[in-house]
């Protein structure tokens, strides 16, 4: 009877992460240059030939550790229950994320920052990228029961759930005015993509709590 992985292949799944996580973390922090293999191995507490052990170079540490959120983002949302349409799904699980996962969120933005703005990582991710939207795009089209190859709604649900959660997140990351934590900005998000995008000032959503722009002097 199989048990899952040994306690050896657990140990090295540990390593790994870690490893990819301190790449992203160092990058971000304090640019690409500066997150050699070497200042990665001491972040994660290891040597440099044990990052070398585990991958090729920092871009692709950067891109293991997208790989790992997505995957686990995309298991949830096809383990979800079936009942719910795909824009339902989708709003579950990022307000679900956004509650439990914070940290791991905002390690994803920042990676997919890193592969905007860093042509080395971007293209290592091009086969990551391909591959987690065809499978993403297979997810919703099997929701919606309909052909994921010739209708446009699976990727037009995900652009729009993305964009959701991305603008949600710059926010908070930048610190929120108003104090809204990152549930109540994807929520706020995906209550006006529903609500048809009303302007702020020309809406009744009770959940918009944006203070004035610009501020007004209190003096």
């Amino acid at each position: 009877m199989h048990n899952g992985p040994s306690l050896r292949e657990r140990k090295k799944a540990a390593t790994r992460a870690a490893l990819a996580a301190a790449a992203v973390r160092l990058t971000r922090e304090r640019g690409v240059e500066a997150a050699t293999a070497e200042a990665i191995a001491a972040q994660a507490g290891v040597s440099a030939r044990t990052f070398h052990n585990y991958f090729a170079s920092r871009e692709d540490a950067i891109v293991h550790h997208l790989e790992t959120l997505v995957d686990t983002l995309l298991d949830t949302l096809e383990d979800m229950p079936r009942e719910l349409d795909p824009m339902a799904a989708l709003r579950q699980l990022l307000l679900g994320a956004a509650s439990t996962r914070q940290h791991e969120l905002a390690d994803l933005v920042g990676a997919l920052h890193l592969v905007e703005a860093h042509p080395t990582v971007a293209s290592c991710n091009q086969a990551l990228l391909t591959r987690t939207m065809d499978r993403a795009v297979r997810i919703i089209a099997d929701r919606a029961g309909i052909n994921g190859d010739t209708h446009i709604y699976p990727r037009l649900a995900l652009g729009v759930a993305s964009a959701a959660f991305n603008s949600a997140a710059e926010v908070w990351v930048r610190g929120s005015p108003s104090g809204r934590t990152l549930t109540d900005l994807v929520d706020e998000a995906f209550t006006r993509i529903a609500d048809g995008m009303t302007a702020p000032g020309t809406d009744q959503n009770p959940r918009s709590q944006e203070p004035p722009w610009p501020p007004t002097s209190t003096a």
